[in-house]
């Protein structure tokens, strides 16, 4: 158990970022996991062929061993993100540019008790350029695998921090907090979280980091330390498993009412999301979903608010109550 003494300075600096490179990072640990395989075999089956050509064209293993182990990966691999979003590029040469005494440190203590390490995977690991061969790894696995399905990706990281955010303007930051995972609790300033060892670390207004990821399902990362000084919680984004395009049946009242494209775009609403989202995910021109957007915002079933360079949409209180009546209704007949 990790338990951290917060200070008001830094509840005041508790902020939520995304990181590229930590999508390559999660990716990573879920190709070199089985039961975390398992957790995300509903992405892979659509990418098996993507798959296959990268382990054909590079040699994963030096990235992969470190990320198999029971032990959190080393800390290098997750710079902090500068600003609200950490872009791969910048990100990569961060990792790059590790210092070799840290890099050194951190796989030795990543692979410690883990058994023997097949030679040459061993003696990359041990060379001065480790860091750079590692981050070479992650770009073939963010080129190949992330950045095509990217922008899917980044709406539902974004969404997900919009949610939070709605959670924190409702119930203060003990509710949002909660929501995040069972595995945390906040009492009396001391924030509760799941760890290696049990530390009392206090954090001195250096903040709390907060991140979510599409590739975590049950478990949190801790982080402590980095360029920045501010603990980093990696936490599972919501509405990953979200329905894409189909009407459950027992909409099929509102769709009537309203019509199925409005119903399909305020089902999908359970997390709130952008235009060129929906579009996407409804499989229709962004300005025939602008349209209906419009209708519905007018009708007071959605709204929308702005976040970085988005707009982004989600169900009013009486949108929701609109599907939860008739979803009984339906339910009941």
């Amino acid at each position: 158990m990790l338990t951290l003494e917060l200070s008001i300075a830094d509840l005041l600096r508790c902020r939520f970022a995304t990181s590229a490179v930590g999508e390559a990072v999660e990716l990573g640990r879920v190709l070199a996991n089985p039961a975390l395989r398992s957790r995300n075999e509903d992405w892979l089956r659509l990418h098996i062929p993507a798959v296959r050509r990268l382990v054909e064209k590079r040699d994963l293993r030096p990235l992969l061993v470190l990320l198999s182990a029971d032990a959190e990966p080393p800390q290098f691999l997750r710079p902090l993100p500068v600003g609200s979003a950490g872009e791969i590029e910048g990100e990569l040469e961060r990792i790059a540019a590790t210092p070799s005494s840290q890099v050194t440190a951190e796989i030795e203590r990543c692979l410690r008790g883990r058994g023997r390490v097949v030679p040459d995977v061993a003696r990359t690991l041990a060379t001065p350029l480790a860091a750079a061969h590692i981050a070479e790894l992650l770009h073939a696995i963010w080129a190949a695998l992330v950045a095509p399905s990217w922008r899917e990706i980044r709406d539902c990281l974004e969404a997900d921090i919009l949610y939070r955010s709605r959670t924190l303007a409702r119930g203060g930051l003990v509710a949002m907090l909660a929501d995040l995972s069972p595995q945390i609790t906040l009492q009396d300033c001391r924030l509760h979280l799941p760890y290696a060892t049990n530390r009392l670390l206090p954090l001195d207004g250096d903040g709390l980091l907060l991140v979510p990821s599409t590739f975590m399902r049950s478990r949190l990362t801790t982080i402590i330390g980095g360029a920045d000084s501010a603990v980093t919680i990696c936490y599972p984004a919501r509405g990953v498993g979200a329905m894409r395009s189909s009407v459950p049946r027992e909409l099929t009242g509102v769709a009537r009412l309203i019509g199925r494209t409005r119903c399909q775009i305020l089902h999908a609403l359970d997390e709130p999301m952008h235009t060129s989202a929906l579009a996407l995910r409804l499989e229709r021109s962004p300005g025939n979903i602008a349209d209906h957007l419009n209708v519905l915002r007018s009708s007071g079933l959605v709204a929308k608010a702005r976040i970085g360079r988005h707009v982004i949409y989600s169900r009013t209180p009486l949108g929701d109550a609109l599907l939860e009546d008739l979803i009984a209704l339906a339910r009941a007949a």
